[in-house]
């Protein structure tokens, strides 16, 4: 049994996949770029802010933010097993 493979347009499938590939690449580190540019301008800002405080209310955000972190996310057993 002999099969007839058309090179030339499997090629060209191929070669239209890579350069869509290529584009979603491109716009993904774009968005990359730009989520990094935000994430330094925000905390930038907001260690700006945190500089114009007085000491105790540097200590009560502090305090608030030790909270924050320290409560456990609540997971369902079947994530938990994931």
């Amino acid at each position: 049994m002999s099969e007839n493979i058309d090179v030339k347009a499997d090629l060209k499938l191929l070669e239209d996949e890579l350069i869509k590939l290529q584009d979603e690449l491109a716009k993904v580190e774009n968005s990359r770029t730009q989520l990094l540019q935000k994430l330094h301008q925000v905390s930038g800002a907001a260690a700006y802010l945190r500089g114009k405080l007085t000491p105790e209310e540097q200590e009560t955000v502090m305090t608030e933010e030790q909270t924050t972190e320290e409560k456990p996310e609540e997971t369902t057993e079947e994530e938990s097993e994931g």
